[in-house]
């Protein structure tokens, strides 16, 4: 069976009847959304049958054809300002409106490949179609026209039943520069019934049309501006065609009902703000989008009903600016004969997607959980409970209760509650096991309703846990081999003990020296050789009944740095001694490290009695230094160099120095 917008019904539904569904609870799917690769939208065809669902882009000028969960299987492209869309009755071809091509073609459904072209004359830009009747009918206009003169929109037919295609123009009786000032969109009564309804989105008025196509020609039966309705976005029929929904910008509080007969008001769908798109199923249930920011963007009604059984809020999908996606002007459609509905989708920056629901006509059950936040172990703790819909829940409707807690990760069952009259419901439970306690309460759904499911966390105590490590506080030499050893002391299941090492530095990552079973005594060892400051982190992760801890033991670690000193003469008591003329000569070396690292030189002077600084800085390693003895003879000097954390060129190590050599200049 085909769609469009409209659902084609087997079975009559008055738009005042019940609120009946469809019986029989199917199981539950996802809702889903897929990009579209298109820039714009100019119709939305449902085929039923194949499960195909076909979009036009006349800014791109292709069809795009995709299945029912949106992944694109064919695309037309070529042609140009494609808009209207219609399937053939059996579902094998699809035909579509070339606006600027001023024609109708005719593509294979299956592959949209080999498209037909049929003419539709000079000045004839047709914008709408419908397939009623053995007859496809389209709308049109001519774009030649004065600016300042309107009335030149029309409908024509195509009939490609005979020998030969016959196109057939100015049908409406309103003749050239009448009811319509262009092109109006057309949509069609469901389940075969020969009749059309047209408006125009472009005007104040809110006209509405209706025909009877039951003998191949147009035949107008109604036409009229609906009351408070200005620039009507769409139009619906019910199931039995007697009544025609209508959404519009104005006014801004309800969808107007009329009858078809002489669209007269009839009655209301209550609404926020303007709408722009409405479609109905086959049972009569109604989905209209409702734009500018009024809440709920989607709102879903059963024939008839006060209030909407279902809402959904778009997702924002443009990350550079806030706001919902929005319904595009006609964008909803309906599974025929069926529950899904379809609706495309844009942001603001013009980006389509093809919305997928699937269980619209289902109310959204309301599941409300609440309990204490913490709570002591082997204690009873209660949790209360409403269970709300849009629509009257069954009486004593269960729900099902789990546990989920550490003895019990996949989950325990604790049975079934069954609420009272008003929703309400509330179960008690004792848990042996301690930390994060999970309930999770599921309402299975049923024909009415959509399955629900809500948790409530409750933190339970457990008992503190002893662990210690060695070691923290001391520092190393570099290359040293360190043994660290964890204590564990008493806990309920667990003995599992892990020791991680944290290297400073973002080139080394964080990792598992040991993990071990702490035995009775609770000691677990493993060692490490050292090259940087370390973070030793011994972990355990916790049981039912005992809580996690992690201790730690930062230590530090030294660099290699060494000062050799050369071309000295004669060592006594400590100092090596220069000739006045030879150049003292000092060789710097240190560990090296990811980055360029500077080792700190200090050289002094011992004037008067006291140590006076001569040289102080940061220099590159490995350096060799010269100092002439010119000026120095007699005096007593020492130097020094060290690897300083942070003024070095990392903080990776521990502030290292060398200790001070001695040295002077004679004769």
């Amino acid at each position: 069976m085909i769609k469009r917008r409209i659902g084609a019904a087997t079975v009559v539904a008055a738009l005042a009847g019940s609120t009946v569904l469809a019986a029989g609870a199917a199981p539950a799917l996802a809702d889903s959304g897929k990009t579209l690769p298109i820039t714009s939208v100019g119709d939305l065809v449902v085929d039923g049958a194949h499960q195909r669902i076909f979009v036009s882009d006349p800014t791109g000028g292709k069809i795009v054809e995709t299945t029912y969960d949106g992944t694109v299987v064919a695309t037309a492209t070529g042609l140009p300002r494609v808009t209207g869309l219609a399937l053939s009755a059996g579902g094998d071809t699809l035909y579509g409106t070339l606006e600027a091509g001023r024609a109708i073609v005719a593509l294979p459904a299956a592959t949209l490949t080999d498209p037909v072209r049929y003419d539709l004359g000079t000045g004839v830009y047709p914008l709408s179609l419908e397939s009623v009747a053995g007859k496809l009918w389209f709308s049109y206009d001519d774009y030649g026209r004065d600016p300042y003169i309107g009335g030149d929109g029309n409908i024509g037919s195509l009939d490609l039943s005979g020998d030969a295609p016959v196109v057939a123009l100015q049908q409406d009786s309103s003749g050239a520069y009448g009811l319509w000032s262009g092109a109006p969109h057309l949509t069609s009564a469901p389940g075969g019934a020969p009749k059309l309804a047209a408006f125009d989105p472009g005007t104040s008025s809110g006209v509405v049309a209706v025909y009877d196509v039951s003998s191949g020609t147009l035949n107008r039966t109604a036409a009229k501006g609906i009351p408070e309705n200005a620039y009507t976005r769409d139009v619906a029929f019910t199931p039995d065609a007697s009544r025609i929904v209508t959404a519009a910008p104005s006014p801004q509080d309800r969808l107007t009902v009329v009858n078809s007969a002489d669209l007269e008001p009839v009655g209301s769908y209550p609404f926020e703000a303007w709408a722009n798109a409405v479609a109905i199923a086959a049972d009569g249930t109604v989905a209209a989008n409702c734009s500018s920011g009024c809440g709920p963007d989607l709102r879903i009604f059963a024939p008839g009903g006060t209030r909407p059984i279902r809402t959904y809020v778009l997702p924002d999908t443009d990350p550079t600016v806030t706001g919902n996606d929005d319904v595009v002007d006609r964008g909803l459609a309906w599974e025929p004969d069926g529950n899904r509905l379809f609706a495309v989708t844009q942001n603001s920056s013009d980006a389509h997607h093809l919305r997928v629901f699937t269980e619209p006509k289902k109310s959204l059950p309301t599941l409300k959980l609440s309990g204490p936040a913490s709570a002591t172990r082997a204690k009873p703790v209660t949790i209360t409970g409403t269970l709300t819909a849009s629509l009257p829940l069954p009486v004593g409707a269960p729900v099902t209760v789990t546990r989920i807690d550490l003895e019990y990760p996949s989950g325990k069952s604790l049975g079934t509650r069954t609420t009272a009259a008003n929703g309400s419901f509330s179960f008690t439970d004792t848990t042996s096991a301690g930390g994060t306690v999970t309930y999770r309460v599921s309402y299975p759904g049923d024909a009415n309703h959509s399955a629900v499911t809500a948790t409530r966390s409750v933190a339970v105590s457990r008992a503190a846990t002893s662990l210690s490590l060695t070691n923290n506080g001391k520092i190393y030499g570099y290359g040293k081999t360190v043994t660290f050893t964890a204590r564990l002391g008493a806990s309920y299941k667990n003995r599992a003990v892990e020791i991680w090492a944290d290297p400073s530095g973002a080139d080394q990552k964080r990792r598992l020296l040991k993990r071990a079973v702490a035995g009775k005594t609770g000691y677990v060892s493993t060692s490490l050789r050292l090259t940087r400051n370390t973070t030793v982190s011994a972990v355990f992760a916790g049981d039912a009944r005992t809580a996690p801890k992690t201790v730690t033991a930062a230590v530090g670690t030294k660099v290699n740095v060494s000062l050799k000193l050369s071309k000295y003469y004669k060592t006594s008591k400590g100092t090596r001694y220069y000739h006045v003329k030879t150049n003292a000569k000092f060789a710097i070396t240190m560990t090296a490290a990811p980055t360029a690292r500077k080792a700190y030189l200090s050289l002094q002077v011992l004037y008067r009695g006291k140590w006076q600084s001569l040289i102080g800085g940061y220099y590159p390693t490995p350096e060799t230094f010269y100092l002439n003895g010119a000026g120095f003879k007699g005096y007593k000097l020492r130097i020094r160099t060290a690897y300083v954390k942070g003024d070095s060129g990392d903080s990776l190590n521990t502030t290292t120095w060398t200790g001070y050599q001695y040295l002077s200049f004679t004769k």
